[in-house]
């Protein structure tokens, strides 16, 4: 029988602590949550959401037209903000930097705030389409002058959705039409849902 002393029970201890710390890291790192609100960064232009969508009433779909036909919604090419900004509010710093950008055919590395992990499958135009709209996600875009994540999107915020717990009544609504204080689920939970 092999004995073992005191100092090697130590050791194995410590040196199972830090192996159980690695692992601890790499399963955070390599699944990361879904979850960052409040996340507001700087953009590379100043782009207000509430002067352009709030004050001036753009629909988010004009930006935002892949959003009904695509999985994803995407940032509008230079192109659509030279639409009006060719004439409108040329003088300003920020426009010379979007027409240069324009110009020299580059785009402008907007930094993502609105962004599922790789293993969730989100279709914007499947949610689009059965009338949720932008805010139910994204919040009350068309008073941010700087756009935050303002829900969790995780998938126990996403699942309570699906259940019925937190759907917008216009959804459910459209869900069962004929009746009057609806309740319950409005789109599958099973896996392959999201996780395809």
């Amino acid at each position: 029988m092999v004995r073992i002393s005191g100092t090697q029970k130590k050791l194995g201890v410590a040196l199972s602590l830090v192996i159980g710390v690695f692992v601890v890291i790499g399963v955070v790192r390599f699944f990361p949550t879904a979850s960052n609100q409040g996340y507001a960064p700087e953009q590379p232009i100043p782009f207000s959401h509430k002067l352009h969508a709030g004050d001036n009433k753009i629909p988010c779909m004009y930006c935002h037209s892949e959003a009904e036909k695509s999985r994803h919604a995407t940032i509008p090419a230079l192109n659509v903000c030279m639409n009006c900004h060719s004439v409108v509010k040329t003088d300003s710093p920020h426009i010379q930097k979007l027409r240069k950008s324009y110009e020299e055919g580059k785009p402008i590395e907007w930094v993502r705030i609105h962004e599922l992990p790789d293993y969730v499958y989100f279709p914007h135009k499947r949610h689009v389409a059965q009338g949720v709209s932008c805010e139910t996600c994204h919040g009350n875009v068309k008073e941010m002058a700087r756009v935050e994540q303002k829900s969790a999107l995780t998938m126990g915020w996403c699942m309570e959705c699906h259940r019925g717990q937190t759907t917008p009544r216009n959804v459910m609504l459209k869900m069962y039409p004929h009746v009057k204080n609806p309740r319950g689920p409005v789109a599958p939970v099973n896996c392959n849902t999201c996780h395809n």
